[in-house]
Formats: structure tokens, sequence, C-alpha cells
């Protein structure tokens, strides 16, 4: 059977001269599940995109092999690597809206690999991408098929991508962090597809992750990356149960977020937001119709924020989850009801007095400027500010995140996701909000970076006084941080309660899809027993 090896791969990054990847072995056999775990920056997608060719142009292959079956990938001409890209070997990137062709409807990204790799063309093609679009979990694959990239949510973009992953019938799939912007019971969904791919067609899945509680329900072997450098090898049993490296036990431990909530309950009666049947469409009929055609996507949401609150938002992807947010903050115009701020005495603008930090860190700047110029720019339209002003409030917002103001200088190309993450927190603070809205800012990053983050976001609620409304699909986050939780389901507001309730005794049967999703990922011992359905 054909089997993909890497034999001492070695990646330089001749620009800086430093070595990325250093000696880099690992191989994964048709029908194995073999994980790839690591915190950011530690070369785990380095090498997948090495296997793929698809280095960027300041990195050079230095040695070493990566073979497919009897092909040396190192060696191939472009025409070999385009048969096998999307082919032989099917790839799942975490961010997939930057993989997508704006321009381009899901359905024609999808019949690509179809025609190009399977022969189907017409209704036989179409056919198939419905039959893709259902499998990975779209409520109405026909709308999926006609939809734009910029109209599918994170969450339903990383559908999308899983699904022309699969189109082209590979042998081996690259998986790098296919469910960060998932909910759990998706995430389920999505890993249970996998297996069962992996399990009936034979599928070799080099899966690359940061979520150990994953690589614990369907990894068959794990590979612990730092630095460049491969440092711990072994069974999942092995490397998870019994961790023989510093790095393994640090990824380990920032995984599993103490159960029990560690902020205190607000003493403030003021509500700082109020939302009353806030209802937004997005529109109706071929174009712009949403899952059940004309079902709004915020259907008659009424809900209240305490000053000092921590409110978390559950919800499967599509849900409305970032819409309510952009809602809020008025990047989004709403269809009826309202949404009031109530400020402080002294605030100035209700615009500003309410942040909004997002998903995906490097879409929150403009690549072309520093980060200097981005987040100076708001605070050149306050007037009284003398630049020597805009430079110290510059920097003093960089040390209240953590970060060295000397990455001011810096473009964010030259950032990792986390700095890019609390640097987008530091642009929210220099607006002084009193409240901060978190739509999934640390699903992007791995478990050490996200702890850092979640630390941070405590301390500004603790030290400021700071509402924050967490927007997020990751369950161990809600109950160590949140307060309340509100969850949403198709456009509406299906339970509103405390932390503790809702982990207890969760009422919609949403609600418990989501908190059953979340128990098998709780402990090595419930490693999933995985057979043929």
């Amino acid at each position: 059977m054909p089997e993909l090896v890497i034999k001492d791969l070695t990646v330089r990054n001749t620009a800086a001269q430093r070595e990325v990847l250093a000696g880099v072995s690992l191989s994964v056999q048709q029908g194995e599940f073999v994980a790839l775990v690591g915190g950011s920056g530690s070369g785990k997608t380095m090498t997948a995109k090495s296997i793929l060719r698809i280095l960027p142009e300041q990195l050079q292959i230095a040695s070493g092999s990566i073979r497919l079956g009897s092909v040396d990938v190192t060696s191939a001409p472009e025409a070999e690597l385009n048969r096998i890209r999307g082919g032989r070997l099917g790839m799942l990137f975490q961010q997939p809206k930057r993989m997508f062709n704006p321009n381009r409807t899901i359905g024609k990204h999808l019949k690509e690999p179809l025609n190009l790799h399977g022969g189907l063309r017409g209704r036989a093609a179409d056919a198939k991408v419905y039959e893709l679009l259902a499998d990975v979990g779209f409520e109405d694959p026909a709308w999926g098929a006609r939809a734009y990239p910029h109209q599918l949510s994170g969450g339903m973009a990383q559908r999308a991508m899983t699904a022309m992953a699969l189109a082209g019938q590979p042998e081996f799939l690259l998986a790098d962090e296919p469910t960060s912007a998932l909910d759990k019971v998706l995430e389920q969904q999505i890993l249970e597809l996998l297996d069962r791919q992996r399990i009936q067609r034979g599928l070799g899945i080099l899966y690359i992750t940061h979520n150990l509680a994953s690589v614990a329900a369907f990894a068959d072997r794990v590979l612990v990356m730092e630095a460049g450098v491969i440092v711990e090898a072994g069974t999942t049993e092995a490397v998870l149960g019994t961790p023989r490296t510093e790095c393994t036990r640090r990824l380990l431990e920032a995984s599993n977020l103490a159960p029990t909530r560690t902020t205190e309950a607000p003493t403030s009666e003021r509500n700082v937001l109020t939302l009353t049947n806030v209802v937004k469409h997005f529109g109706s009929g071929k174009r712009w119709g949403r899952g059940s055609g004309n079902r709004p996507a915020l259907d008659s949401i009424s809900l209240a924020v305490k000053q000092g609150e921590i409110l978390g938002v559950l919800g499967q992807s599509g849900s409305g989850k970032s819409t309510l947010a952009r809602a809020i903050v008025g990047l989004e115009g709403i269809s009826s009801g309202s949404i009031d701020r109530t400020l402080a005495a002294g605030a100035t603008s209700p615009h500003t007095a309410v942040q909004l930090v997002f998903q995906e860190p490097h879409d929150s700047f403009d690549p072309r400027m520093t980060l200097r110029a981005s987040l100076e720019a708001p605070l050149r339209a306050r007037k009284g500010l003398s630049p020597a002003d805009r430079s110290r409030r510059l920097n003093e917002a960089m040390l209240e995140v953590e970060l060295d103001p000397d990455l001011l200088d810096r473009r964010p190309s030259q950032c990792s996701g986390g700095q890019l993450q609390r640097a987008t927190i530091a642009r929210a603070l220099l607006m002084e909000p009193e409240v901060l809205i978190c739509d999934e800012a640390t699903s992007a990053l791995d478990a050490l970076t996200q702890r850092t983050v979640l630390d941070l976001l405590q301390r500004l609620h603790r030290e400021r006084g700071m509402t924050l409304v967490v927007i997020t699909h990751d369950m161990d986050v809600v109950r160590h941080m949140c307060q309340r939780v509100a969850v949403l389901f198709q456009g509406r507001l299906v339970e509103l309660t405390d932390t503790p309730g809702f982990f207890a005794d969760p009422q919609h049967q949403h609600s418990k899809d989501l908190v059953s999703a979340a128990i098998p990922c709780r402990g090595l011992h419930l490693k999933k027993m995985r057979a043929l359905p």
C-alpha cells in the first residue's frame, strides 16, 4: 500500500539564514490517523506545506526527502505535483476563506477537483457537490453550492473546505487545524466523517492540531513538534498518558483549563447592553437566502448584559453568533428591534465604548501597514493628542497586553498569531471601551497561546471592571470564565442561564448536544473505540 514518508527533512529560511525545520522524519500509512501537535510557530504548518511543495519563496528544502508511494515529491516536476495536489493528496487548511476565490461559488470550487480528478461533469458533478456538502453538515446543500465565500461563517467555510479536500478522492489528507473554527458538535461530526473515510476508503490522515482532546479521541500515533524538531513520538496512549518531554507536558497542561469558574458575579445592576427583539435579514431568494430560505440570521433576540459581567455566547457555526457581535458594535445594520448602549458618566461615544476582537487576527490588520500605523489610526481622529501623546498611548497599550512596544514597527506577517491577537486587543483598549466583545478570539491559537490570551482577558476584566461578551465554541472557556451562558440556534436565543446551571442541566436540545459533545473530550481514558458503522 502507498505510504507518505518524510525522512530527515530540513527547510531553511534563506532570507533569515536559519532553519525552520531540522531533520524531520515521519510516516503515514493508508488507513492511519497520525497527529502532529505543537505550539504556535513550532513548524507544523511548514511541514504540511513542504509535503505539498507550496512553501513561501524565502523557504527552501535544503535536504531530506518526501515520498508519496513511489513518487519523490521533492524532485517531482510541476505537472506531476498538480496531479498529486487535490488528487492523491487532499489539502485542508486552517484559514479556508483565504483559500477560496471570492468571485466563485462554493459549487464551482468543488466541481474543479471533481472534474480534474474524477472526470465528473454536468448533473453527476452537481449531485456529488450536494452529497459532499450534506456530508460535512450543510443544512441546505443547494444553497451552499450557490453561496460565495463571503456569505459563509468561519465554520461553514471550514465545512466547505473539508468537502473540497475530499472531492478528489485522496489517498492521504493533510488536515491543518481543520476544526478550530467549529463548535463542539460539528467538530465531532467532521472528525467522525474523516474517521469514516479512513476506515471505508483507507484514507491516511496527517492531522495538525493543538486540540489534544481530539487527538486523544481519534489518533493512532502522536508526534510532538517544537522549534522545527519532532521531540516526541509514539502511540496516542503513550505520548499523552506518560509524556516524556517538557513540551508535551506544557501542551497537556494548557489544554486542561480549570473546570470551575474563577470570576466573581457582577455587583452592578446597570445594563450596559440591552437588545430588544433584534432581527437581522440578509435577504431572501436564490442568491441571498441562507439555510432555510427566508429564515433570518437573527430572529427576535432580546438580551441584557450587566456592567462587569462575562457572558458566554455559544452555538453551532452559522447560528448567528458573529452576526450578533457585528450588530452590537454597528458593523451590521439590523432589520428591526433595538440595541441600546447605556454608558457610564463621562463616556465619550456609544460606538467606541463597545469594541470587537475578531476571530482571525491576520485579517484584522492591513498587511501593508506596520502595527504602529494600524493602532495609531483611531487615535489620529481624536483632537488634542500630539504625536508624543499618541506614541505614549501606543506603548502603554502594548505593555498592558504583555507585548514589547518594539513590535509596533513590524508588519503583521512578521508576528505570530498570538502576538497579533494581543495587538488586536491593544487596539480595542485604546478606545477605552466599557464592553469588549471577543468573537472566537482564541480559536485559531494553540493551547499555550490561548491560555495566555484568556489570562489577559481575565486580568483586564478584573483590573478595569470591563464587561466581556465571549463568543466561543470552546466549552472549557465558558466554564472557566463566564458567569452566564447564552445559546443561539438558527438565529434564535434558545437558552440564557447561569454557567453552573447550564452545565448541570441544559434545557434546550441544542444545549444538551453541545454539553454532551464536550464530555468525551475530557480525559484521555475516554479514547474513542473506532469501528466501521
